[in-house]
């Protein structure tokens, strides 16, 4: 390959991006040049370093359109490197035959804990709007990178919530050698022209509860679209998001969502006269039914099993229902509910924020999809659109709807035939 010199304008903040460094983490608001100075960056490294192999992750990635690859492909295209890349679906491959580089563009929702192993060898990850990462993927994540000399992680991402697993990742790392922490915002952005700075300060005018979360990078307070992240924060100042003792002798219930490829949830909840105490909580995908079965029975919760309402159907391909499974794993004891309105459950598991209490270490996660349950704002029209429900938020629907309205306790009666047709309760 012929020498080559590449010489980019960047940001000033951006100078300081380097190899020597295992993890970079950069935050901040909109229009700060975050992706674009993170791509350049990569582009650079990927055309000087031989074999380099980066992949470029989102927690949800639903097509490749919704991935970070149009960016990468830019950069290489101004940076005058087209004829040495190929792009290929979710690729974006080193031509030279003694050079095995390449960009990959994954999604981490999709990666199950034997598949995360094609990851290896790769010496560089660039997790984009990390504001969306699970505690699950960074624990999957870190070890299967960092096994590589040399290894580095980056993180971008818009703060959401100082309760994040990004946030608490990054303030655990912060102040180590090896660490880079930067927060920048679009008035560092040295390529950002009168027009847009003109629009954000427009902006600020109109919507200034706003402007310090969207344009400067603050925890999101205002709660904008967000169904239960208001009423969650009111539980931690009341105290009810704590440490919440299991009690002995008191039923437990369950409440399910069912996944596969999306995560199979279960809340853990016990009612204590009035009060409702939300003890635990798990969330997994790519899992068959019987871990689920395996974690119930190992932690003594098969009490109640609540299902949702399509856990009664029978499939292709499947042995019996979900609910026929489960029976047949031990977990007897099942309510199927009734298909009801999402507007309808999110109005109970509303009013159930406000009462119950959650075991803080054990519910973090459900707490989390909570938290980031929304409706987006449609720019074009001002109103607000349904996105991808967390399964998380959902099974708590299901745990809302199954406490306002209980199933009727069932009264099982034995009798036998007598010869001449009449029968005999016993």
């Amino acid at each position: 390959m012929p020498e080559i010199t590449i010489s980019n304008e960047c940001s000033e903040w951006a100078l300081a991006l380097d190899p020597k460094y295992k993890y970079i983490f950069i935050k901040g608001g909109r229009m700060s040049g975050k992706s674009h100075e993170i791509a350049s960056y990569l582009t650079e490294r990927s055309i000087t370093e031989l074999n380099l192999k980066v992949v470029c992750l989102r927690e949800i990635q639903k097509s490749i359109k919704h991935s970070s690859k149009q960016i990468i492909e830019q950069k290489i295209k101004d940076g005058g490197l087209a004829q040495y890349y190929k792009s290929v679906d979710s690729e974006i491959r080193k031509l030279h035959p003694k050079d095995d580089g390449l960009f990959l563009f994954q999604g981490m929702n999709d990666l199950t804990a034997d598949n995360v192993k094609s990851l290896e060898g790769f010496k560089v990850s660039w997790f984009e709007e990390a504001q969306n990462i699970s505690r699950k993927s960074l624990k999957t994540l870190k070890p299967t990178i960092m096994r590589i000399d040399g290894a580095q992680m980056i993180f971008t991402w818009n703060p959401k919530f100082p309760d994040d697993p990004i946030e608490e990742f990054c303030n655990e790392m912060r102040g180590e050698d090896d660490v880079l922490v930067i927060h920048v915002n679009y008035d560092e952005n040295a390529f950002l022209g009168e027009g847009i700075i003109n629009e954000i300060e427009r902006d600020k005018r109109k919507f200034p509860d706003d402007f310090e979360h969207i344009y400067l990078g603050q925890y999101d307070t205002s709660f904008h679209g967000h169904y239960y992240a208001k009423l969650l924060d009111e539980a931690a100042a009341d105290g009810r998001i704590s440490k919440v003792q299991r009690k002995t002798g008191v039923d437990i219930i369950t409440a399910w969502d069912l996944g596969r490829a999306d995560s199979t949830c279960i809340w853990v909840a016990q009612v204590i006269g009035k009060e409702v105490r939300i003890i635990d909580y798990i969330g997994e995908s790519f899992k068959d039914l019987d871990y689920f079965a395996d974690w119930i029975k190992q932690n003594n919760y098969n009490g109640l099993i609540g299902l949702p309402h399509d856990a009664a159907h029978k499939r292709l391909g499947m042995k019996g229902s979900i609910e026929d499974q489960l029976k047949q794993m031990g977990l007897t004891n099942t309510r199927v509910l009734p298909a009801y309105s999402v507007d309808a459950g999110r109005r109970l598991a509303k009013t159930l924020i406000k009462e119950a209490w959650f075991d803080k270490e054990k519910t973090k996660d459900g707490i989390t999809a909570l938290r980031h349950e929304r409706a987006e704002k449609d720019e074009k029209t001002g109103k607000w659109k349904e996105i991808h429900e967390q399964d998380g938020a959902a099974a708590f629907r299901y745990l809302a709807h199954y406490l306002d309205k209980k199933a009727p306790a069932q009264r099982s009666v034995s009798f036998r035939i007598e010869p001449q047709g009449s029968y005999m309760g016993l």
